[in-house]
């Protein structure tokens, strides 16, 4: 019991640090309680410790880390059948592959993690992922993908009809939609 405890102060400490911003402790401090979970025998908590720590890496810069602990979060969050879990670890791999230049693979992820918050109902991160995806789009000149990945973003979060009528127009002109 004190192990799980010192993780889940670990954690809670590690998640302070990173709001403030003090990046190589928060990660110092998520990977003791990522250890501490592990120690214990909790695989989704490390897991979702491991998804945690993927993210500050990304915040600092350091991708090949982010990449692998993101990879461990998910290779756990599918053998434990965790489709939340799975979806935030892809959606934060997308970000990832997007910085690293691997676009086609990012918008991939992005769209799959958006699917996977759909299964399970968590609208607003569905929403979140698409609207980064359409940021991400947008940015590479994909001006009609990135409409569409916004209606959807603009369907997941709900209301906004006027706006998503007027968005389809040249959709449905299209075919697309």
């Amino acid at each position: 019991m004190e192990i799980a405890v010192d993780a889940a102060a670990l954690r809670a400490e590690a998640m302070r640090l990173y709001q403030a911003r003090s990046l190589n402790e928060a990660v110092a401090a998520f990977e003791q309680a990522r250890a501490g979970f592990a120690a214990q025998g909790n695989a989704a908590q490390a897991a979702s410790v491991a998804n945690d720590l993927g993210v500050v890496y990304v915040r600092a810069g350091r991708l090949p880390q982010a990449s692998r602990a993101l990879s461990d979060a998910l290779a756990v969050f599918e053998k434990l059948g965790d489709v939340s879990g799975q979806a935030k670890a892809i959606g934060n791999l997308a970000q990832v592959m997007d910085r690293t230049g691997d676009k086609d693979n990012a918008e991939k992820n992005f769209t799959r993690a958006a699917e996977l918050f759909h299964q399970v109902g968590e609208r607003g991160l569905e929403r979140d992922t698409y609207r980064a995806l359409s940021q991400m789009q947008l940015q590479r000149g994909r001006w009609l993908e990135a409409l569409a990945a916004y209606d959807r973003a603009l369907a997941a979060r709900g209301g906004a009809d006027l706006l998503r009528a007027f968005l389809q127009i040249p959709l449905r002109l299209l075919g697309i939609h």
